[in-house]
């Protein structure tokens, strides 16, 4: 399906020019990979629901549930996957993030990452918005087999700091739990972009022409100011651990990502 612009409201002629909002706002919908795959492999952090679906005292309870993960985006033999990464194990009890995604039949998730990329700064609280870049996928999340696990870690690694699985200490057998004797901490699930079922819609929203749903009234009003604020990622200084040793550079990896993401 080809990317489909929002169609403003138009206003009424009847309400004059003194009384006709402005309607800047461009909002393009697109299920199209050529859309939603660079707003995949920008990010690296989306939310994930799912139903928690239990039997207390014999009754169906069922609740929903959302929670914060790190996913990385990876194309192999034609498959578009998302590979999700989170916790399945930690001893003092606290919640882990796959706790009610664990599971041998896969899981109905909706996972939505989004971008924002600038902030509206309207006149009024019904015209202040955001510039942002969004995906919504629809599917099912599925255990990675332990001989699948490398490849997943790959991904999520360099996702999140591009070539960076390449200093890293090699990963083995413990980590991937593929003798069964192990129990690892951290779980890694997958979801088939491309799996029968499964949809994926990206969303772009802009304010060309500066906060939308504005009107005379709004920029009559004393000291009004209306525009945009551009929103950027960077990071700091990288600060070693207390277990680094004395004369450790900083990896290549750690500092191209902080000069790709200086501020300008």
């Amino acid at each position: 399906m080809p990317a489909v612009p929002a169609t403003p409201q138009e206003p009424d002629p009847a309400t004059g020019p003194s009384d006709a909002a402005t309607f800047g706002k461009r909002t393009l919908v697109s299920t199209d990979p050529k859309d939603w795959v660079p707003v995949l492999k920008a990010g690296f952090v989306c939310t994930v629901a799912h139903l928690e679906i239990s039997t207390p005292d014999d009754r169906l309870t069922v609740r929903p549930r959302c929670v914060p993960m790190v996913y990385a985006y990876h194309e192999e033999d034609g498959k578009r996957l998302l590979y999700l990464h989170g916790s399945i194990y930690y001893p003092t009890g606290i919640p882990v993030s796959l706790k009610h995604l664990w599971s041998e039949d896969g899981v109905s998730v909706s996972l939505a990452v989004a971008l924002v990329d600038g902030l509206v700064v309207g006149r009024a609280a019904i015209s202040t918005s955001l510039n942002y870049r969004s995906v919504v996928v629809n599917g099912t999340a599925r255990k990675v087999d332990p001989s699948g696990r490398a490849k997943a870690f790959e991904a999520l690694s360099d996702q999140i700091v591009p070539g960076r699985w390449s200093e890293l200490r090699p990963i083995d057998d413990k980590d991937l739990n593929t003798d069964g004797q192990h129990m690892p901490t951290t779980g890694v699930l997958s979801v088939d972009l491309g799996e029968q079922g499964t949809t994926v819609h990206a969303k772009t929203a802009t304010h060309p022409d500066g906060p939308e749903h504005e009107t005379q009234r709004d920029w009559d009003h004393p000291h009004a100011w209306g525009g945009v604020l551009a929103l950027r990622q960077t990071y700091g200084d990288p600060v070693p651990d207390k277990h680094v040793k004395q004369g450790t550079p900083v990896p290549k990896s750690v500092q191209d990502l902080v000069k790709s993401h200086q501020a300008t």
